[in-house]
């Protein structure tokens, strides 16, 4: 063998490519799996606002003092919230509903709701936001 033949040896660049991606991949995977898991935490979170807004429609509307609790309220919240599980019981306030004589109030359905994000070589991030909803008496 030459010596312009242990020169190209020398500058081959064969495996490079494979090293780099060694290297990046690692971080390519957890931006990947993070944005998954974000936007799967994100679209958990608007489910329990709906949820939450379905409880208070339903506290506005439907309930009147008489005959509505609050455990109406959070049926009809966990009902909306099929598939996914409450965190906290939600509050409804005032209890239970709306006042008849006072249309001019409104009802708030609201809980804390824990979330929990798992993206690879890092602990589970978990954390807690408020989900609420507000509405109108209609009576």
């Amino acid at each position: 063998m030459d010596i312009r033949g242990a020169r190209r040896g020398i500058r081959r660049d064969d495996g490079a490519a494979a090293v780099e991606f060694a290297l990046i991949a690692p971080v390519l995977f957890m931006l990947i799996f993070g944005i998954i898991q974000f936007g799967l935490a994100w679209s958990q979170k608007e489910i329990f606002v709906q949820a939450a807004r379905e409880g208070a429609r339903f506290a506005a509307v439907a309930c009147e003092k008489s005959t509505c609790d609050a455990g109406e309220v959070a049926d009809r919240v966990e009902e909306a919230a099929v598939g996914y599980a409450l965190s906290a019981t939600p509050v409804v306030n005032p209890n239970p509903g709306c006042s008849v004589a006072n249309t001019s109030d409104t009802v708030t359905v609201s809980w804390n709701q824990q979330f929990s994000i798992s993206l690879p070589f890092v602990p589970p991030l978990n954390t807690t936001a408020p989900i609420e909803a507000v509405f109108r008496c209609e009576r």
